[in-house]
């Protein structure tokens, strides 16, 4: 797969399993009201939105050139420091997963996750298996922003390499997968904001 394909499918991945999580939010905290539970809850999905802020945090500055004139003089800070921080940065999602799965197995001792009401069992199975694909074992979403992270890099030292030599070449570049890379985090972006407004509504 080409490196376009690849960042793109990532970025499809972690806005799809913001919005489940979204979804099993929203279900959990209109049915349950034990304080508890609540927040034990409130703890284990707000560690995790901080993987997505990592994305939404370190996209953006990226992706918000527009003109060739504005890549001429914007890109290569950027893009150094992308260079420079990435590997810290993708460290943390495995870190906030791995919080976030020692909070659940906490949850999971609580009387309501024993429910037999079929909607909350079914969102409580959602969650098992959301934390068993994604959180930890495979750890898909942590991989995923590791591979995002990575082959955005290696895309962006071939437009940093181009650009040393042809500057209209380079942003053609920059701009061929940029329309695409957009949606999706734009998709993170206001979903991240759903997630926010349900947390604080929930405080």
């Amino acid at each position: 797969m080409g490196v376009e394909f690849t960042i793109t499918k990532e970025l499809a991945n972690i806005g799809v399993t913001l919005s489940e999580l979204i979804s099993i939010t929203s279900t959990v905290q209109r049915e349950i009201r034990g304080k508890v539970f609540n927040d034990v809850f409130d703890r284990m999905v707000n560690e995790l939105a901080k993987t997505y802020d990592v994305v939404i945090d370190n996209l953006t500055p990226l992706l918000d050139i527009e003109t060739v004139d504005d890549f001429a003089a914007g890109f290569d800070q950027r893009y150094a420091k992308f260079r420079d921080e990435y590997l810290i940065e993708i460290s943390k999602p495995r870190s906030y997963c791995d919080e976030s799965y020692e909070t659940y197995l906490e949850l999971k001792t609580l009387r309501e996750t024993k429910t037999k009401f079929p909607l909350l069992k079914r969102t409580f199975d959602r969650l098992d298996q959301f934390v068993e694909k994604w959180i930890t074992n495979d750890e898909w979403l942590a991989m995923s922003v590791d591979t995002l992270f990575k082959m955005l890099y290696r895309l962006l030292t071939e437009i940093s390499d181009t650009k040393a030599k042809d500057i209209e070449d380079a942003y053609l570049l920059y701009q061929s997968g940029r329309e695409a890379f957009i949606a999706h985090l734009g998709l993170i972006a206001d979903r991240q904001e759903v997630f926010d407004s349900l947390r604080v509504e929930h405080v």
